[in-house]
């Protein structure tokens, strides 16, 4: 085995041979070359080892893992991250694809940025066939994205690079937050050193219909409202009531987050995935994120300004589709909800 190359790049994979040789093809064309790509294959039954062993012979950098299929995504990235030579850590999942200069503009900002241990960047949205549909873009600087930590995910996980040694001090990835597994690693890296996302655009980030987002929206919200609580109790020096805990509802409502705060994570993110589906062309996945999001917003726990902000999504939705009487119409009910939230 020859020296440690300057990144691991980590995918965890299991039946992932659709989008798979794409995204594997992607990190071994990088302009950047002193890397090695960890695939840990969890188990599949498709074609995924036959595609991981065919690309392998070729190109020595890929490094393939099989095993067992792990309790969750969590424990499987932990073991990539495990099998990782390098100081710098760079997840991409199997159904994303990396632009040819990511790792370059990656690598060079953290040599010159030492205080920077986490880093991603903006992407572009892709639907199953590879069309661009959109585009994600996120705060760059420290400051700023501290501030919008605190409603969202401001990281697409694809797209960051995390120092190994930062990795390893918080713990790696935590078991018990399934469905933001990302979102929660993001946070306590936040709390060791400076955080920065790139202007440009590094990564193609895939919109399908088998992602598993649309069938544990609503888990992967509420794990996201535990990660912030989590952050939050971390920044006043409590106990972090989630390390080690089995995480649901309850049990956020049992140590101070409000159902009101739960509802505004899943009405949120049911609304942003919803418009996001849909341009990407999946309508009836888009109807029925909509649905939960109105669904939640109308609850006891929702409020007028939740259902606003519904309708305010369905309005930009119908515009963006040519209907402009449906657009008209959601844009009065949400003035109307907007009144009766200011009381």
């Amino acid at each position: 085995m020859g020296p440690a190359p300057a990144v691991s790049v980590l995918m965890p994979v299991r039946n992932g041979e659709r989008f798979l040789a794409e995204a594997v093809e992607s990190v071994l064309a990088q302009s950047f070359t002193d890397l090695e790509l960890v695939v840990v294959d969890d188990g599949s039954t498709d074609s995924t080892p036959r595609i991981l062993e065919r690309i392998a012979s070729q190109d020595p950098r890929l490094v393939v893992r099989r095993r067992e299929p792990g309790r969750n995504l969590s424990e499987v990235r932990n073991f990539a991250a495990g099998c990782a030579r390098a100081p710098l850590l760079a997840p991409l999942d199997a159904d994303d694809v990396a632009l040819p200069d990511r790792l370059r503009l990656q690598t060079g900002f953290l040599a010159a940025h030492p205080e920077v241990g986490l880093l991603g960047g903006q992407a572009l949205l892709i639907d199953g066939s590879g069309r661009e549909f959109g585009k994600a873009e996120y705060p760059t600087t420290d400051q700023d994205l501290r501030v919008a930590l605190r409603k969202g995910n401001q990281f697409v996980h694809s797209s960051t690079v995390f120092r190994r040694d930062a990795f390893r001090t918080v713990g790696g990835y935590r078991l018990n937050f399934e469905h933001a597994e990302d979102l929660d690693l993001c946070l306590r890296l936040a709390d060791a050193q400076q955080v920065a996302n790139l202007p440009d655009v590094v990564v193609k980030y895939r919109i399908h219909g088998d992602q598993q987002t649309f069938r544990k929206q609503e888990e992967q919200a509420t794990f996201s409202a535990a990660a912030r609580a989590s952050a939050r109790a971390r920044a006043e020096g409590r106990p972090d009531p989630f390390d080690g805990a089995e995480i649901d509802e309850e049990y956020l409502v049992a140590h101070g987050v409000s159902r009101e705060e739960i509802t505004a994570s899943v009405v949120s993110s049911a609304a942003w995935l919803g418009r996001t589906s849909d341009r990407g062309g999946y309508p009836d996945a888009a109807h029925r994120l909509f649905d939960v999001a109105y669904s939640k917003a109308r609850s006891e726990s929702g409020s007028p300004a939740l259902v606003a902000s519904v309708h305010r999504s369905l309005a930009s939705r119908h515009a963006e589709q040519g209907h402009r009487f449906r657009a008209k119409l959601k844009a009065v009910q949400a003035r109307l909800a907007e009144r009766r939230s200011r009381g």
